[in-house]
């Protein structure tokens, strides 16, 4: 049985953003446009985004349950793969994600956002950093390599997957830990990494922020809280009454609440029903910039359950239902620009994420997983014997040569 070689790609964010939608149904985004962008200045990756994470949003969320993830996380672990993508495998993602065919555009693209969220604000702490951990000689293309260097500014480091997996994984997770303030610990699980492991790619982004105007912790009391299913709990509630930019239609109030530095906010859209499947089903990217658009200025009194939770999900499903396919696909997939041993496809994806909110501010923190095998075998070096050679039958007991011979042109005879 042909064994698989494995190629691992993680991708870690911590991010704030709380993003809510359903499936893209309207005219939001040009999709043709968006796709065939031959510029930077045609393409608007924040809207592209934004799109991605409304319809991912309507794929994976579950009735009566929590849900959050990083959009940013999973479009950025995407693009990174998609930079080594051709072909129809190329088609399928940039589909689903929104990314323009034209991979330099996508590449300036992603770099100014890059060093948008890079740039200093004492206000509060984001950043964010991809590095790339490269199985000792691995043939990773060079055009990939400066890619990812130059436009997601990865870092690359040979390790020892084979003689020293379990050294290799603390190493990364060392690293993950590091660039995530202590949040994301054993993002790797012991046995993740081994001998057909080829590459795994960490992107990280941490945020952390103070809301503009806090809470008063006084102000926190246990205050009823009435569930989709009908059912009431009590939860630890904020209190405050301030001036917040708000706005509201027949079906649901917006609320904006930013962050010290006012370049980060979290919007909350609270539905007028109580069960909220009907409206996340209706719920689109255009809507949703309608009610932003809504905003005005004003006293609000603000009644904000704390809250605290994990979710995790694998996307392999979801993103084989979103359309992509090939990739998937250990004969279809077409991952050629990462490395030239080819073969590779994507086996699991999988996104783990963190909420907390309280009267301070928010954290939060996720992590994408894209592991890929490559369904040819891999080979550091090549040896053809097609020319002559010479041969020895040993007796590696004793060291003893038993049979010695050449051959200069072969041939075949049957046994009997």
């Amino acid at each position: 049985m042909r064994k698989t070689k494995t190629l691992v790609i993680v991708t870690l964010c911590i991010i704030t953003s709380l993003f809510l939608g359903g499936c893209i149904e309207d005219s939001t985004i040009n999709t043709k446009n968006t796709i065939n962008a031959d510029s930077v200045e045609e393409y608007d990756i924040a809207t592209a985004n934004n799109a991605f994470a409304f319809d991912m949003y309507s794929v994976v969320k579950i009735e009566n349950e929590n849900l959050f993830f990083s959009p940013y996380s999973i479009f950025t672990a995407m693009a990174i793969c998609y930079d080594g993508a051709e072909g129809s495998t190329k088609k399928q993602i940039s589909n689903v994600f929104y990314y323009p065919l034209s991979k330099p555009v996508l590449e300036e693209s992603s770099k100014e956002m890059t060093d948008t969220i890079n740039s200093d604000n004492d206000a509060y702490d984001l950043k964010t950093a991809n590095a790339l951990w490269i199985l000792e000689e691995y043939p990773l293309n060079e055009q990939y390599a400066f890619n990812a260097e130059n436009y997601y500014g990865g870092m690359i480091t040979p390790l020892d997957f084979a003689g020293q997996p379990e050294e290799s994984r603390l190493v990364i997770n060392s690293w993950v830990e590091n660039k995530t303030n202590d949040k994301i610990k054993d993002l790797l699980s012991e046995g993740s990494i081994d001998g057909n492991t080829r590459l795994i790619i960490t992107n990280a982004v941490y945020f952390n922020g103070t809301w503009l105007e806090e809470f008063e912790e006084a102000g926190t009391r246990k205050r009823v809280f009435h569930l989709s299913n009908g059912k009431e709990k009590k939860v630890d509630t904020m209190y405050v009454i301030g001036t917040y930019n708000y706005g509201e239609d027949k079906n649901a109030q917006i609320l904006e609440l930013p962050y010290k530095g006012d370049d980060i906010s979290m919007y909350i859209i609270l539905p007028s029903d109580n069960n909220i499947e009907k409206f996340e089903n209706d719920l689109t990217l255009s809507y949703y910039n309608e009610l932003k658009d809504n905003l005005h200025s004003d006293e609000v009194k603000i009644l904000l359950p704390k809250f605290t939770f994990e979710t995790k999900a694998k996307l392999n499903e979801p993103l084989q239902d979103m359309g992509i396919v090939d990739a998937f696909d250990s004969g279809m997939a077409d991952f050629s620009g990462i490395s030239a041993s080819g073969g590779l496809f994507i086996s699991e994806v999988v996104h783990q994420a963190y909420i907390g909110v309280n009267e301070k501010g928010t954290e939060a923190a996720a992590a994408t997983g894209i592991v890929m095998e490559d369904g040819l075998p891999y080979y550091k070096y090549e040896f053809t014997a097609d020319h002559p050679f010479l041969f020895f039958i040993e007796d590696k007991r004793t060291g003893t040569i038993l049979f010695m011979g050449k051959v200069e042109s072969p041939e075949s005879e049957e046994m009997s």
